[in-house]
């Protein structure tokens, strides 16, 4: 879908853009590994603890069984099915990469901080999400708990990712065009 904003990038603009886009993912990655254990407990730990919550709440029997930072995962228990949720399981790789893409964009910086002020928290809220649908799948159809967290969520993440890029392009970059 070529919107406006994407119609705009030309020439040097895109490789200006496809650059920035690197070098913040790239940032992000240094960022991310030298502080690996400040996410588990920030990050990792509390969307866990949102999902058993949330999933207690629907009835299930949830809990946490492990949670180490030094691991860099937690054990989800729902029912007879222990989930290892790792970093790739909350999404925040895919959260990475959207925040690169806005950061990238050659737009003002208060646009650019709306945007992050808008994938933040929804980022949060689709990461706990997720492991709520995980959780309620392998309570009405765990034979189909591969099928989910392996395809289904995967093409989740990414549609996830460009339905919020392209939100965000649309109602505060375009918005601004002239």
């Amino acid at each position: 879908m070529m919107t406006p904003a994407l119609t705009a990038l030309q020439g040097r603009a895109v490789v200006r853009f496809v650059a920035s886009f690197v070098a913040w993912l790239a940032g992000f990655a240094i960022v991310f590994e030298f502080s690996r254990d400040a996410w588990v407990n920030l990050y990792m730990v509390p969307l866990t603890r949102l999902a058993r919550l949330a999933l207690v709440l629907f009835g299930l029997p949830a809990r946490i069984v492990e949670t180490e930072a030094a691991t860099a995962f937690c054990l989800l228990q729902v029912e007879g099915i222990v989930y290892r949720v790792t970093f790739e399981c909350t999404g925040i790789f895919a959260l990475f990469l959207c925040m690169a893409c806005i950061l990238a964009f050659p737009t003002q910086r208060q646009i650019r901080f709306q945007g992050l002020a808008l994938v933040i928290p929804a980022f949060l809220a689709y990461s706990v999400m997720r492991l709520i649908i995980l959780g309620l799948v392998a309570h009405w159809s765990p034979q189909h708990i591969d099928l989910f967290h392996l395809y289904i969520m995967v093409v989740a993440n990414v549609g996830f990712v460009l339905a919020l890029w392209l939100y965000w392009l649309q109602s505060a970059v375009e918005a601004r065009l002239p």
